[in-house]
């Protein structure tokens, strides 16, 4: 019984330390913000996503996103396991991406919502 509960508190331990966790990854390339999903993790197709992708020095917004598309993830057709990058306008210059990206955890069975605030 000790055992179950040990492992139990530990699953339940691990998942509250995954809810919110930064599980798309966003790098900066030439044209382009490349975008990553942590394996094991999928993006939610229909997800009520938002990123605002502003310029740093004039504050001024280049593009809003609110729809990714991708490759269907093999776990469960309403998720994406690989996203497209994002097509940034030409000599943006340094950028601001905030907003929030919605996602699931296939083995831990969650779902939560990354929030995005990164300069790039």
């Amino acid at each position: 019984m000790r055992q179950v509960f040990a492992l139990a508190a530990l699953t339940l331990t691990y998942s509250l330390f995954a809810f919110g966790a930064e599980v798309v990854r966003l790098v900066r390339e030439p044209g382009t913000i490349a975008l990553s999903i942590e394996k094991g993790y999928g993006v939610q197709k229909d997800g009520k996503h938002e990123l605002t992708i502003s310029s740093v020095t004039t504050g001024k917004t280049l593009k809003v996103v609110k729809a990714f598309k991708g490759a269907t993830a093999k776990e469960d057709a309403k998720y994406f396991s690989q996203l497209k990058g994002i097509e940034l306008p030409a000599e943006s210059g340094p950028i601001r991406i905030t907003g929030r990206i919605f996602y699931c955890s296939f083995e831990q069975k969650f779902c939560s919502v990354q929030r995005v605030n990164k300069e790039l």
